[in-house]
């Protein structure tokens, strides 16, 4: 019998002694690898963190939207012009793009998970005090925290998931997280509808929006945050910047000389561009243009929101974790092709009169733009190194909302003032194509870094 060896434990083992795989569900301070026989379905810890943050992410656009639904009682309420409504907007937007990359800094270097319930506390919060404030200068700051703090979610949740679980089913992952902003933004617009219908005020609106959120930061805190995975040795996309070291500010600059990541970041900023004008104008252009009562058009644009997204993100969630399998690249080509095919569609549901065309290309639209959402961001955490993911949603979210949300609807406005809101759509949904063009760049630019 061979002599027992008491160093043995201490020994390194080699690969072919015994198969490692990453286990997805390991916190950053268990660094140690799982016997290859551990089952590669999600464990019950990974569900749980899944399950919490696309919790976060509809409060996150429920609590964003559910204003939209109160413009009658807050205007009456604040003494506020149709301008003076819309720039709560703008304090929301500012509050978001200007803390999204210290977020995003924060998020690299500390336990994410109370990070982000930190953020939920926050907007949260300020979602409550909306409903308290007795001045419209309250009710502006209350929105701009409300944005500070939501900027986490976008920030910190897709981080979090990529991290989380393994590259060949992230795609399906985000796209379930997505899933939050038609099912939130549908939410939000019932909650303030039934509010306002049953009599019972703003103030009960905001507050019925913000609680829930502070439960739900109390069950985020104590999550483990998954270890960020080194990226396998093979991946040259990547390789060059695989390291532990906590990112620096100077990271944004180098993350801003990777073709495959800015591309796929322009492309997400030219679709808001176009969706940006849509969710500020539509309405008003289906009740004036094409003769909707307003009941109908707000269920005309909620109800295909939420089918769409219902439809849109886990499909391409699919396709994507398919093609991902011999394409790296498959990401950023199905936002691509969906940009590519959104844009007639947008074109056809301003230009056609008949709601038997139009209603259909709104589907199919909605559809296809919530199918690019989780692609977009699947490719953006394919494009960067992990240590480095959070930083990149950040400067992500920062310059589609510096020129998406903030330009894009005062540019729609007097465009469309000077043309008419139907061809200032018809024009604006040319950006579509520039998104399908840059993504196709961003793929080419991933396929090229991995040949």
């Amino acid at each position: 019998m061979a002599e027992h060896n008491r160093f043995a434990p201490c020994l390194p083992r080699t690969p072919a002694a015994t198969p490692l795989r990453t286990d997805p569900c390991r916190s950053g301070t268990d660094r140690g690898p799982v016997d290859a026989s551990a089952p590669k379905s999600f464990r019950a810890r990974t569900r749980i963190l899944l399950a919490l943050v696309l919790a976060a992410n509809v409060l996150n656009y429920l609590d964003r939207q559910v204003v939209s639904a109160l413009e009658a009682e807050l205007r009456a309420a604040f003494d506020l012009d149709k301008m003076a409504f819309g720039a709560l907007w703008s304090a929301f937007t500012i509050g978001y793009m200007t803390f999204a990359p210290a977020v995003g800094y924060a998020a690299d270097r500390v336990h994410r998970p109370r990070l982000l319930a930190l953020c939920i506390l926050v907007w949260s919060a300020a979602t409550c005090a909306s409903g308290l404030v007795t001045t419209a200068a309250g009710l502006y700051a209350a929105r701009f925290f409300i944005g500070v703090g939501e900027a986490g979610c976008l920030v910190i949740g897709p981080a979090l998931l990529a991290d989380a679980v393994p590259a060949h089913v992230r795609g399906r992952v985000l796209s379930l997280f997505y899933l939050g902003m038609p099912v939130g933004g549908a939410a939000g617009y019932l909650l303030g509808g039934s509010v306002r219908h049953f009599g019972y005020g703003y103030t009960v609106a905001f507050l019925v929006a913000g609680l829930p959120g502070i439960l739900l930061a109390s069950a985020v805190a104590p999550r483990p945050d998954p270890r960020r995975p080194v990226q396998p040795a093979g991946d040259p996309a990547v390789r060059a910047l695989e390291h532990r070291r906590p990112p620096a500010p100077r990271d944004y600059l180098r993350l801003a000389r990777r073709t495959s990541f800015v591309a796929i970041v322009l492309a997400q900023t030219f679709a808001v561009a176009v969706l940006a004008p849509i969710l500020h104008y539509a309405v008003g252009f289906f009740e004036t243009e094409r003769g909707l009562s307003p009941l109908a058009a707000t269920a005309t644009l909620a109800g295909t929101a939420l089918v769409g997204g219902l439809v849109g993100a886990p499909m391409a969630g699919i396709v994507g974790d398919r093609l991902a399998r011999t394409r790296p690249e498959a990401h950023a080509l199905v936002a691509a092709f969906g940009y590519a095919a959104a844009a007639p569609l947008v074109a056809l549901v301003f230009g056609a009169p008949s709601p038997w065309v139009f209603v259909p290309a709104l589907f199919g639209a909605s559809t296809l733009l919530f199918a690019c959402m989780p692609a977009v961001n699947t490719q953006i955490s394919l494009a960067v190194p992990d240590n480095q993911r959070a930083m990149a949603y950040a400067l992500a979210v920062f310059v589609l909302h510096l020129l998406g949300d903030m330009a894009a609807p005062p540019l729609f406005g007097r465009f469309a003032d000077a043309v008419g809101t139907g061809r200032a759509f018809v024009t604006f949904s040319v950006l579509l194509a520039a998104a399908a063009f840059a993504a196709f760049v961003s793929a080419r630019a991933m396929r090229e870094r991995t040949e």
